[in-house]
């Protein structure tokens, strides 16, 4: 099923600090509709999913690094959440959001949402090729986010995390660099699709793109740290 986008043109840069602050305007919003709702955010590395504990509500995910809201699973049964939808969006770009995507929208709720700006994008489609490493490139996002990508489209979102154990392969110099930095403890970066990836990606796929991507992304992530101890 397509997918709804609405271009946001923030005046602030994303608050990532005032995330929990989405909690507390949504439960008040909900609180004086009389749902009973009490929203709760569950924190992962990149991004914070809004679990809103009721059918029909939906769920919210923030994406730190993307500077996205994703709306997933809304149905528009009525005032209350066409209202809520409306608040979101608006509340989305006082975020400093860039945009806020529609999954899983039914035909009738379209004409709604390309109202508050939404755009139809179209769905991935299945990258039918093995991953050429001349082909992959990272970026940075927000902070120490990285973006890979593919032929110049978003792939994959990394994020450093501290791990339990070396990932298998090489470990760069930077690599090591930053472990004895931060203490020795291993380093390695959480995954995910990037939202605005146009293809869908095997797991053989996903792990090529981290495997060729991995030393560039530490090489990237050294320079980011010392330009940040350096200020």
């Amino acid at each position: 099923m397509s997918w709804i986008e609405i271009e946001l043109s923030p005046r602030v840069e994303w608050n990532e600090d005032g995330l929990e602050d989405w909690t507390l305007a949504l439960g008040a919003f909900l609180t004086e509709r009389g749902t009973g709702v009490n929203p709760m955010i569950r924190m992962l590395p990149g991004y914070h999913i809004v679990q809103l504990g009721e059918e029909g509500i939906g769920e919210l995910t923030l994406s730190s690094s993307e500077r996205l809201v994703i709306i997933d699973g809304l149905s528009l049964k009525g005032t209350l959440e066409c209202d809520f939808a409306r608040f979101v969006v608006r509340f989305a770009s006082q975020m400093g959001a860039v945009g806020v995507c529609v999954s899983n929208a039914s035909s009738p709720e379209r004409s709604f949402w390309r109202k508050l700006g939404g755009v139809i994008q179209p769905d991935p489609i299945p990258l039918e090729e093995s991953i050429n490493r001349g082909k992959v490139a990272i970026k940075q996002l927000a902070k120490f986010s990285l973006l890979v990508t593919y032929e110049g489209e978003p792939t994959l979102c990394l994020e450093p995390i501290m791990c339990n154990a070396h990932a298998p392969g090489l470990a760069s110099l930077a690599q090591r660099r930053l472990e004895k930095l931060y203490g020795g403890t291993p380093l390695g970066f959480a995954s995910r699709m990037a939202v605005h990836c146009p293809w869908t990606i095997t797991p053989e796929q996903w792990d090529d793109l981290l495997s060729f991507s991995r030393l560039e992304a530490f090489d990237l992530l050294e320079g980011l740290v010392n330009t940040c101890q350096e200020e």
